[in-house]
């Protein structure tokens, strides 16, 4: 008899784990896990025994992995989708990323707000309520698809206050309302992926821009080996090329041997590994492969959230934290 994540679906509107699991774009092991961990199971079982995902299951998990993709800790996804709505405390929200221990955000200032009604007003423009002039001017072009006028915006914003106040006052919120208008109308994706490419493409032209000779070793930079989401990288490579420190930006799901080779090839003083959403354990033990014992590990993310480190690996709940154990590692 097949495993119940690889057996057929034998009844309408009865999904296997394996089914959801292709439809959510996640690993079995991680729909299994958030109904372990989180309750969000099955109420079907079949013949054989295996657990049947129904229409009304997939939705709920749909929603769950909808919430943790834009980095709202999965406990506190899974309170909101086995209640039905919304927690009133603000740390559901996309661009909070879970509270200020778990993310690149240090505010609490809420500015985040996500958007109560569709569209917002001025019909498709996004919402920012409580934002700064910046970011419902960085919203009004990210909702016309500009990406020159995107990329314009944060740069000089980037000259004007840094990487840390434009991260917080500005791009913070406004990805929150993107994401959380994709979240919840199913729509908006394009404009939260040219809103994140120019973004990306204002922090790589700040940094190279703050660049200069040094004798300091590299500190390396990296999504998780299932990680696809690295704009973090970029900003955390923004704050320290304001520091002096160098950085080499390695990307999205960069297996945990290959980092350590990049660091013993590099010679690099840190490492600064980044995880937003839950992946399986398989994957969590790979990620931290052993480094030598100058490389100071840094990771963070909300996807660490149920992660046992070593004692060796830092964990860093904001921006400041991060980059602070990154250049001590360099400058050390």
């Amino acid at each position: 008899m097949p495993p119940d994540d690889l057996a057929n679906d034998d009844a309408v509107g009865q999904f296997s784990v394996g089914t959801v699991a292709a439809r959510l774009g996640v690993s079995a092991a991680t729909v299994r896990s958030w109904g372990t961990r989180y309750g969000l199971v099955p109420a079907i079982r079949s013949a054989g025994g295996h657990r049947r995902y129904s229409e009304s299951d997939v939705s709920s998990l749909t929603h769950m992995q909808a919430l943790v993709s834009h980095g709202v800790r999965p406990a506190v996804a899974a309170r909101v989708v086995l209640a039905g709505g919304r927690p009133d405390d603000g740390s559901d929200r996309p661009g909070h990323q879970g509270g200020a221990d778990d993310q690149l955000g240090s505010r609490s200032d809420g500015r985040e707000e996500i958007p109560r009604r569709p569209g917002g007003p001025g019909g498709r423009v996004l919402a920012v309520p409580n934002g700064t002039a910046a970011a419902r001017g960085l919203a009004r072009a990210a909702s016309r698809l500009d990406a020159a006028a995107i990329a314009q915006i944060v740069g000089r914003l980037l000259d004007e206050t840094g990487a840390r106040a434009t991260w917080d006052d500005v791009l913070r919120p406004v990805l929150a309302a993107a994401g959380a208008a994709w979240a919840r109308t199913g729509t908006g994706i394009d404009i939260e992926h040219v809103l994140s490419e120019a973004i990306i493409e204002a922090l790589r032209l700040y940094r190279v821009r703050q660049w200069a000779a040094g004798p300091l070793p590299p500190v390396l930079l990296a999504g998780s080996a299932s990680e696809l989401h690295v704009l973090p990288l970029h900003v955390v490579a923004a704050a320290l090329a304001e520091r002096g420190v160098p950085t080499l930006l390695l990307g999205a799901r960069v297996p945990g041997a290959a980092l350590a080779s990049a660091a013993r090839r590099t010679r690099a003083s840190a490492v600064f590994l980044w995880r937003q959403s839950v992946s399986d354990e398989a994957a969590e033990s790979d990620d931290l492969t052993p480094m030598r014992p100058s490389v100071q590990v840094v990771v963070g993310g909300p996807g660490w959230e149920d992660v046992e480190l070593p004692p060796s690996v830092h964990r860093a709940p904001d921006l400041d934290s991060a980059v602070n154990a990154l250049e001590a590692a360099a400058q050390a």
